[in-house]
């Protein structure tokens, strides 16, 4: 890949996806608490610690020309929960590109973008925060 290209995906940072709405379920909460094996009704006051993975576009809609590989490889997600999410609150959440860099693998090179999603309530208080890394090879 030549600077260029990098400098392309560098100049997106900070690219904003659209505002995306949800309404945490409770079907959805039970059937995700019992996918990951988590047999504890907390979740009826509290969702899990990962549910909000469910809630993100992926891979993410961030969509300019890539000149790295089709494929998209999760490396990682970070989650900070600021308030209780539980079942019937309604959420909005938008993405941002917040950070772009390029490393050799023993694939070839591979594009890192971070992504960090922010949720607020109807309320419009911040409850919670993921950061991703994403990977293009």
């Amino acid at each position: 890949m030549t600077a260029t290209a990098l400098a392309r995906i560098e100049a997106e940072i900070g690219w904003q996806s659209a505002e995306r709405k949800h309404v945490v379920e409770e079907g959805r909460l039970r059937r995700f608490a019992e996918a990951i094996g988590d047999s504890n009704p907390r979740w009826r006051e509290e969702a899990p610690p990962t549910f909000l993975v469910t809630m993100l576009a992926e891979p993410p809609d961030f969509a300019p020309e890539l000149d790295y590989g089709a494929g998209w490889l999760n490396a990682g997600d970070r989650f900070e929960y600021l308030r209780s999410i539980r079942a019937g609150d309604e959420l909005r959440s938008q993405s941002q590109l917040t950070n772009a860099y390029e490393k050799h693998g023993s694939t070839g090179l591979m594009l890192f973008l971070i992504f960090e999603t922010s949720f607020r309530n109807s309320d419009d208080h911040l409850v919670a925060r993921h950061i991703g890394t994403r990977i293009r090879r």
